[in-house]
């Protein structure tokens, strides 16, 4: 989804926004380790300063490929987790916990939509945009194709949430960025 109009930010790099669970910590545990993921057992405030206990599975492929992504794009977590992305899953996986957060609350795909897009898009203003969610809805690749239309190259990428994020999906939007 590459637009005919020039950038509507061109001295600003584009952004490659993060969601965390069904795309770094898969929607299956059962099958995580199987798939190369590590148990990483979560124990304090959630997002909402409710206090949290779980594990949290990633996978140690992950932070290499997030920092290639990086040397294109600006990443930006754009998860419930909230700050919560860059100051526990950043550091697990040797990421940089530097990188912005959208606020964003948990809620899905309500009325054809993903609710994190609402924050995302006026966040990212008019830059360019990739998207790596394990949830969108019926309505959002209309929305991303008019902001593409708009001079704001949009690349909505489903990843899996039973496998989450594979080498295929990095691949996939190092090649859209490229083509920017």
């Amino acid at each position: 989804m590459t637009s005919t109009r020039p950038l509507a930010h061109p001295e600003l790099p584009p952004i490659v926004a993060l969601d965390v669970d069904g795309v770094l910590n898969p929607a299956n545990p059962a099958h995580a380790a199987a798939l190369g993921y590590q148990p990483h057992r979560y124990d304090g405030p959630g997002p909402d300063g409710q206090h949290v206990t779980g594990t949290v599975w990633l996978h140690p492929d992950h932070g290499p490929w997030l920092r290639e992504l990086a040397e294109h794009a600006q990443p930006v977590w754009c998860t419930s987790w909230n700050h919560l992305a860059a100051q526990w899953i950043a550091p697990r996986l040797d990421l940089p916990t530097t990188w912005p957060h959208v606020p964003v609350h948990a809620g899905g795909v309500r009325f054809g939509h993903q609710s994190k897009l609402s924050a995302l898009y006026p966040w990212a203003t008019r830059r360019a945009l990739a998207i790596l969610d394990d949830e969108f809805g019926g309505k959002d690749p209309t929305t991303a194709d008019q902001r593409t239309r708009d001079g704001a190259p949009t690349l909505l990428h489903p990843v899996d949430p039973s496998h989450g994020l594979r080498r295929a999906d990095i691949d996939t939007v190092l090649t859209w960025l490229r083509r920017l």
